[in-house]
């Protein structure tokens, strides 16, 4: 398994626009109140639309460019279809500027649980790979710069948390933290695959991409677990700054 939840971190980044809501926000962007879907839907893809490159008061990271350190994986047993040994270092992911909230449940005073689903046209990912093992039987091998695009890409993320007193106020502590991520296809672009060899690194990447959602299915569990250390990175400033208490207008 991997060591840490990419996906995760892709919607804990869009999660995290969610929280803004809790703080005294500029006129532009008005609260909602409890359990009203819509308004709440509306208020996140304002905060998308109108901070795109983040805003250090509400502590939000800007959705233009994510930059992290390191992703890997170790190898899974032998009877399954991904059989490798996959990390990325320097790792550059753009597109959820252009993410966009179809719909929200929770946000309630009295539920601790929120689910949030976003449509993301393009994701990018951009870093250099060590690549050793095989998927779905194709052997693979090398290292360099990879690039993986994902193409209308739905993401599904479920949050309970528990609230704690601070300051005679209520603050959000997660307990669990599910997403799901779904593209509708995916292309892949591994340099320098087979000590660079040009015809075996563009047929596999080929090969990989006509069958990247069977790819996907076979590889997006592991790869799923892949950005988690940065959950409460990007998460935790954020929920510092918010009282659940004043979360709403009511």
């Amino acid at each position: 398994m991997c060591k840490q939840d990419w996906r995760s971190t892709i919607f804990l980044v869009l999660y995290g626009l969610s929280h803004i809501l809790a703080c005294d926000l500029p006129p532009e962007i008005e609260k909602c109140k409890a359990g009203d879907h819509v308004c709440i839907t509306q208020r996140i893809n304002d905060v998308i639309r109108l901070y795109p490159e983040g805003n250090s008061l509400f502590k939000m990271p800007s959705l233009k460019l994510i930059t992290f350190d390191r992703l890997e994986a170790t190898k899974t047993a032998s009877n399954t279809p991904l059989q490798l040994k996959f990390q990325l270092f320097d790792i550059k992911l753009s597109g959820l500027d252009n993410a966009k909230a179809l719909s929200t449940k929770g946000f309630e005073k009295n539920t601790q649980y929120h689910e949030i689903e976003f449509q993301v046209p393009i994701l990018k990912i951009m870093a250099r790979y060590e690549i050793d093992g095989k998927l779905l039987l194709l052997p693979m091998k090398g290292n360099g710069n990879g690039e993986f695009i994902l193409k209308d890409v739905h993401i599904t993320s479920k949050h309970k948390f528990i609230l704690e007193k601070r300051d005679g106020k209520n603050y959000i502590k997660t307990v669990t933290f599910l997403t799901s991520l779904e593209p509708g296809s995916v292309t892949f672009k591994f340099e320098n695959l087979f000590g660079g060899n040009k015809e075996l690194t563009d047929a596999t990447n080929k090969v990989l991409s006509d069958n990247s959602l069977d790819v996907w299915n076979a590889m997006g569990e592991q790869f799923s677990n892949g950005l988690g250390q940065l959950y409460r990175k990007i998460l935790t400033p954020g929920m510092e700054c918010l009282s659940y208490d004043d979360f709403f207008i009511d």
